[in-house]
Formats: structure tokens, sequence, C-alpha cells
């Protein structure tokens, strides 16, 4: 079965969204410390930045493997979208407009088509 052009994209995009949220998710749960820094500072007294970052790491990780396998692909890719609008909102605020802004605005949109994809290939689950 030879894959179409429509197929790869599908996928291509899955993997530049499942590879980055996997990565950084694993990196947080690994290595807090690191992250910790960018915790917003509106959040820091509601818990522990370290704890927020490992929960943090964990949604990461979680809806990147879920993109990854094409389980509830729909709503794995709308968690991904919220989270990297959380990620870029929050930079922008305690930043201002960076590089990482740009890269962050770039997985966004990536994401946002993904949602909007309705092709769907080599998934574990059909619909969702």
């Amino acid at each position: 079965m030879k894959a179409t052009n429509d197929q790869i994209r599908h996928i291509l995009m899955r993997l530049a969204v499942a590879v980055v949220f996997v990565a950084f998710g694993i990196w947080e749960i690994v290595q807090p410390s690191y992250w910790t820094a960018f915790v917003p500072s509106a959040l820091s007294g509601l818990a522990s930045a370290t704890l927020l970052v490992n929960l943090h790491g964990m949604l990461l990780l979680l809806v990147g493997l879920a993109i990854l396998f094409g389980a509830y692909l729909r709503f794995a890719s709308a968690l991904a979208v919220l989270i990297m609008l959380e990620v870029t909102v929050g930079l922008w605020l305690e930043s201002g407009f960076t590089d990482l802004i740009v890269r962050d605005l770039a997985l966004l949109i990536i994401a946002v088509a993904l949602y909007f994809d309705d092709r769907r290939w080599l998934t574990i689950t059909k619909k969702g």
C-alpha cells in the first residue's frame, strides 16, 4: 500500500508535534529544576514550581504519545493547541517577544492544522 501525499503530510504533522511534546515532557520530568524558571510568577503561589513542572511534563508526554500513536487525535491535538497557547502567552508575558515565541508559534500552527486535518492514518482510534 503506497502512502498518498495527504497521508504523508498527516504523519509529518503528527511527528512534528509528537516529537517536541514527548521530548520536552521527558525533559521536564527528568530535570524539572531546569524548567522551574519558566513557571509564570502568577502560578508560583499555587504549588511548588517543581511540582508544576512535573505535572506539565506528564501532560506533555501523554499528549505527545497520544498524537504519535493516533489515540483520540482530535482531542489530543486540541490539548496540544491549548498547551502551546499557554506556553506562548506565558513566555510572552514573562519575557516579551523572543525567538522562543517564534518557535512555539510555529508549533502552535502545526497543532491547529492537525486539529482540522480530517485524515486519519496509522491511528489506534478512528474518531476523536
